[in-house]
């Protein structure tokens, strides 16, 4: 983390950065004069003396302006910036005044994205704030997936679930070492409910090296959890938060959201995807994509196939070995020249695919998406979220719950 810090307050961004802009960070810690830089003296050399006191150790600046810089660092990276004018569009906020036509600089040092992320910390933090819970509801690329044993259940939100739900949460992470702190934000986006969690990381020490001195400090970061509700399928998806707290968080949110407690605690909850569409059909399986034409292929670049056989002291399958291929023009074809047969015990355990979209340039966009059955789907969150879960349910990998849950009924 340290390192982290001491990269993003590197000799080219003090050398750049508004001396101003850094006087109102400091003055968030200091008061009554007690800054170690004195902004107030026009004839001082502020940028050397901002390297000076950065060239220290971590440990020895102030524990506010380390966690400050650890936030606006998150945001001030180039996908940061696309977030931050993203929500800035949406609340129809203006960040800067514009640019004086006769002004001949054509990359002003106010646009790179260390310096909006600062600005934007400094003067419009509510908006920083969106946009760091928006960064996180897309950050996880393997989120947890829930599904209820029934479809249209509304997420019911008000002040006082919140604050219940909140406390919960609190105490779910403070019992794992993370801090009491917890901060909650909820946003509706299209069919979905969607909630950022806000809460202290587990504490990491990390070694400070200045010159010849090497010091071991502690560190409590900030991290995201993001919970995201589609109430139409009854499904939750949890990302940022250890394997360990994603079943009981799932519960806090069907006992205080939705009013359900119990509601993913079904034997249906995680089993949600399968790949005997491909075992059934062996090495000639292809993706069926002309439901789509934002589509432009879909690609199986790598398999695992794992041979059973049935124990009889366990009454169990016993699991005997592994076969692994990759291949960027086609995995499954390797299946046909090996020792794989899907009926003859070997079973289809994971594949990673490649899906190519039409983006109105001369390359296709691409999205690589890992399926491992019975829960877990691992891909960027991107526009092409909806067009990756639709293709998969289209080819059949994707459960069919309702059917399940009737038969359930019914014995």
């Amino acid at each position: 983390m340290a390192g982290n810090l001491k990269k993003f307050v590197n000799p080219r961004f003090l050398k750049t950065i508004d001396p101003m802009l850094m006087r109102q960070l400091f003055d968030r810690h200091f008061v009554g004069g007690a800054a170690p830089i004195a902004f107030d003296d026009a004839e001082a050399n502020h940028r050397g003396l901002l390297a000076e006191y950065f060239d220290q150790p971590v440990n020895d600046w102030s524990e506010g302006l380390v966690a400050d810089l650890h936030r606006i660092a998150e945001l001030g990276t180039s996908h940061g910036l696309e977030t931050i004018l993203s929500a800035a569009r949406r609340q129809q906020i203006t960040l800067f005044e514009p640019a004086d036509p006769e002004q001949t600089a054509d990359a002003p040092a106010e646009q790179d994205p260390k310096h909006v992320a600062l600005h934007v910390y400094l003067h419009h933090h509510d908006l920083f704030e969106v946009a760091a819970d928006q960064l996180a509801l897309r950050a996880p690329t393997a989120m947890a997936e829930f599904r209820g044993p029934e479809r249209d259940v509304p997420a019911d939100f008000t002040d006082d679930v919140g604050a219940a739900f909140e406390a919960a949460v609190a105490a779910l992470f403070a019992k794992d070492l993370q801090g009491g702190y917890c901060r909650l934000a909820p946003y509706d986006e299209d069919d979905e409910f969607n909630l950022v969690l806000s809460h202290g990381a587990p504490v990491k020490t990390t070694p400070v090296v200045s010159g010849d001195r090497e010091e071991i400090i502690t560190v409590r970061a900030v991290k995201y959890a993001a919970l995201r509700y589609n109430a139409t399928e009854g499904r939750l998806l949890i990302g940022g938060v250890l394997k360990s707290q994603q079943v009981e968080l799932a519960e806090l949110f069907a006992t205080h959201v939705l009013g359900r407690p119990g509601f993913f605690a079904g034997d249906h909850a995680r089993d949600l995807y399968t790949l005997d569409p491909i075992s059934e059909s062996g090495p000639d399986f292809a993706f069926e994509h002309r439901h789509d034409d934002t589509i432009h292929s879909v690609t199986i670049v790598a398999a695992a196939a794992d041979l059973f056989e049935w124990d009889e002291d366990a009454q169990a399958s016993r699991h005997l070995r592994s076969w692994v291929t990759k291949d960027t023009n086609g995995a499954l074809r390797n299946f046909a020249t090996s020792e794989v047969d899907f009926r003859q015990g070997w079973r289809l355990g994971e594949i990673t695919f490649r899906v190519f979209f039409h983006v109105g340039k001369k390359k296709p966009a691409q999205s690589t998406v890992r399926l491992k059955p019975p829960g877990t789907l691992a891909f960027r969150r991107t526009r092409f979220e909806k067009s990756i879960h639709t293709l998969i349910a289209r080819n059949g990998l994707e459960k069919d719950h309702d059917f399940d849950l009737v038969v359930e009924a019914a014995e």
